[in-house]
């Protein structure tokens, strides 16, 4: 049952996901960052996928932007472009933050939770490209292209929804919380009014 009711929320999400996307992709190349996420981000995550296609035995070459599957002879280009790198999934991650966050939790366990997310993240989308490589060697490159537009949406929500799960069920550390009664004191200040009152007697005796 927890399954199918998962499917039905990523059927329901994932058009708005994609939606969505390409309303953050207009306005990034309207401000320009697209660019630096090139030159920047492009190199350093393709070297690293080339890292994880040779952990699992494709022979590959790499550039700044593309990695060359190696298939006999025959090199399969994947482009990897700004705005396949994961930076929506970022965004989406932040946006999550402001309802995963509700409720008193300490703060030592929010920012451990915002580094693992942070972190998580960008190990879930090197993997997620290199999964597409993986798909493109074997299959070919129309199942990797449906795979790449559909599969990676799905992905970052599962991810996301495991994060939260996880976050809740074991990260996040809930602050203690004082009794509603206004009329009654803490705990500890009761401690401390005790201890001073057995101090004052014992000082008068």
């Amino acid at each position: 049952r927890l399954i199918l009711i998962m499917a039905t929320i990523l059927v329901l999400i994932v058009p708005f996901v994609t939606t969505f996307n390409e309303f953050l992709t207009r306005i990034v190349e309207i401000i320009g960052i697209d660019q630096a996420l090139t030159d920047w981000i492009v190199p350093v995550e393709a070297r690293l996928i080339a890292v994880l296609l040779g952990i699992v035995g494709i022979p590959i070459q790499v550039s700044n932007t593309t990695i060359y599957l190696d298939k006999g002879g025959f090199f399969l280009p994947v482009f990897i472009s700004w705005n396949c790198v994961g930076w929506q999934s970022f965004l989406l991650f932040a946006v999550t933050l402001l309802t995963g966050f509700q409720g008193a939790f300490s703060r030592r366990s929010k920012i451990e939770a915002i580094v693992l997310g942070f972190l998580g993240i960008f190990l879930m989308n090197l993997l997620r490209i290199a999964s597409v490589a993986v798909v493109a060697f074997y299959f070919g490159t129309s199942p990797a292209l449906i795979y790449h537009d559909y599969g990676g949406t799905i992905i970052i929500l599962l991810f996301l929804f495991g994060f939260w799960w996880f976050s809740h069920g074991w990260l996040l550390e809930p602050l203690e919380e004082f009794p509603d009664d206004d009329d009654s004191e803490p705990t500890f200040l009761r401690d401390i009014y005790a201890e001073r009152a057995n101090a004052a007697s014992d000082t008068r005796r």
